[in-house]
């Protein structure tokens, strides 16, 4: 995939996962603007600010292919995205002022959520557009689980693991979680081990902006206990304590093999309130 098209299927999969909620969230806003947004501190100019945000996304940058049908050149799109964040930017002010004021309500909470994930989107296009058409694991892995492809996460993982399994001589369980753990802090994510809960420890968490992964890992020879883990999750409410977050979760249960060194099966699930 060259790098336009890989920066147009990145920005479209970001909106297709998000649209139809914003767009919801506006009309709602727009229509009882009178009991709602027009209280806040400024309310108006809020109300304006999302409009701004909505029309942006539907009329710009929610397209299959946008360029050139929605710019002239990829240079053009990167020059929209980046107004688009300075627009965010330089009317912060207006949620700041509701916030300091202790007037923050779910408006302002969901409109906040909304310019942060749209900034960090673009700035991750840019960075996507920048590299080289052979991407580096880190952002081909982050660019899977962005886009919820747990699938081609998964194959990625397992061929980083091949090319050190054989440096890998002890087959202790903790001994994988820890290499799984090291590959992944090493190439940059944030990622937690042993997340503790009040009913045991989730073996790790990733987490972005709008998403969070529970993985759990289970360990045998040749058997595939990856349904046992995603069961262990699910069976101990591991993501009952991010649900205050209100962010989408994946659990994925992974297996892994004494004899290949590397894993023998996976399954996942979205987990909801």
């Amino acid at each position: 995939m060259d790098k336009l098209k890989r920066i147009e299927k990145y920005i479209f999969d970001f909106f297709s996962t998000r649209f139809e909620l914003i767009d919801i969230f506006y009309r709602s806003t727009r229509r009882d603007r009178q009991t709602g947004i027009y209280l806040l501190k400024e309310g108006p100019a809020i109300l304006d600010l999302l409009t701004s945000i909505h029309n942006n996304i539907e009329y710009q940058f929610f397209s299959e292919k946008l360029v050139p049908h929605k710019f002239s050149t990829p240079d053009a799109l990167f020059r929209a995205l980046d107004h688009f964040k300075k627009y965010l930017n330089d009317n912060q002010y207006l949620l700041d002022k509701n916030a300091k004021a202790g007037m923050t309500s779910y408006i302002v909470d969901d409109i906040q959520k909304i310019k942060d994930e749209i900034i960090e989107m673009a700035d991750y296009a840019k960075q996507l557009y920048d590299m080289e058409d052979n991407l580096v694991p880190y952002q081909e892995l982050r660019y899977k689980l962005i886009t919820r492809n747990v699938p081609d996460f998964i194959n990625i993982l397992k061929s980083i693991l091949a090319s050190v399994s054989y440096a890998i001589t002890k087959t202790k369980e903790g001994f994988f979680h820890s290499n799984v753990h090291l590959i992944l802090k090493l190439l940059g994510f944030e990622i937690i081990s042993e997340e503790m809960t009040n009913v045991g420890r989730i073996d790790a968490v990733i987490r972005f902006s709008d998403i969070i992964y529970i993985l759990e890992f289970k360990f045998g020879v040749d058997i595939d206990y990856s349904q046992q883990a995603l069961d262990q999750v699910k069976e101990k409410k591991y993501a009952e304590k991010f649900f205050v977050e209100q962010k989408e979760i994946i659990a994925v249960g992974i297996s892994f093999n004494t004899k290949t060194k590397n894993i023998n099966g996976y399954t996942y699930e979205k987990i909801d309130e």
